[in-house]
């Protein structure tokens, strides 16, 4: 790779996840600043870049921090009120309105890279289908015209689809498209793939599925980044739950391990890495600033022994 260290998506530890006051964030940023081997760090999107705002989270972070974007939050929030909202969405007034939410992420990013050159690395997108309709290929037809769209605009970053469980999964928890639809669509493009750990492994509740996933994107020439993520069959982060559980043993029930990462790296070790890295849940929303932390150094300290 050629920076050094890891992506953090931070957010999920973070005190503003659960709704607590600026101090108890701005330890936690300050904390996170202090950790070695972090390169940067994964943030959604919504309006801003972050809950305190733009401003904020510039003031409060190193200035060599790179962040990628991800839009999975706000997709997943404005699915809450309309299922059809998505890229992949045969609702088409839906994917309209998902494809101008990602024209105010290009306009985000260009501004901010406007004034921190090379700040924002890389845009993270999703597939989202139209919640409740079944049909794959509407759903691929959908994402096809959406990424034609998107990948003519001229983006200040790379861009990378993160591949979520897909709706012909076993229990969808996301019920995005399907991998080999992803790929398909992203051919001729410069767009890559993202395998993020859980969400793979909980597309068939098998913890083989994310080394599977890594070597068809590869062998599609399209793997661009790999983000871990935990999940549990059982315990506080639920059953087969997209509740970013952290490594075992920290969270004794997690089916995320070294091994996890070891595997995929050695599978994706033909690829040139864009990022890599890990995004953990703090689970107990009163949980203080230390242990929120503690998950993420932990996560860290796991990649880089893994990784090297």
């Amino acid at each position: 790779m050629t920076h050094t260290g890891f992506i953090i998506g931070a957010y999920p530890c973070a005190p503003s996840f659960h709704q607590q006051g600026e101090q108890d964030e701005r330890e936690f940023w300050r904390q996170l600043a202090d950790t070695p081997d972090v390169r940067g760090i994964e943030q959604p999107c919504l309006e801003n870049l972050h809950p305190f705002g733009d401003e904020w989270l510039f003031r409060h972070t190193p200035d060599d921090w790179q962040i990628v974007v991800t839009a999975v939050m706000e997709t997943m929030r404005r699915r809450g009120t309309h299922g059809g909202f998505g890229l992949a969405s045969a609702d088409e007034d839906q994917r309209r309105e998902s494809v101008a939410f990602y024209r105010h992420l290009l306009a985000k990013i260009v501004a901010v890279n406007a004034r921190f050159p090379g700040k924002v690395t890389a845009l993270e997108m999703q597939a989202a289908p139209q919640a409740g309709n079944a049909s794959v290929a509407q759903a691929t037809d959908a994402f096809s015209r959406s990424i034609s769209e998107i990948a003519a605009w001229d983006w200040p970053c790379d861009l990378v689809l993160e591949h979520c469980d897909a709706m012909t999964g076993s229990q969808p928890r996301k019920g995005f498209l399907p991998l080999e639809n992803v790929l398909d669509v992203l051919h001729g493009t410069e767009i890559s793939a993202c395998i993020n750990w859980a969400r793979s492994a909980i597309e068939g509740r098998d913890t083989t599925l994310p080394v599977k996933h890594v070597q068809a994107a590869l062998q599609a020439g399209k793997l661009g980044a790999l983000m871990f993520s935990g999940t549990t069959a059982t315990g506080e982060y639920g059953d087969w739950q997209d509740l970013h559980a952290p490594f075992s043993p920290f969270c004794p029930e997690s089916l995320m391990t070294s091994e996890s990462v070891n595997e995929l790296f050695t599978a994706a070790s033909a690829a040139t890495l864009k990022f890599s890295g890990i995004k953990l849940l703090e689970i107990n929303a009163n949980a203080d600033v230390s242990h929120r932390i503690a998950i993420l150094r932990d996560g860290i300290s796991v990649m880089k022994k893994a990784a090297q």
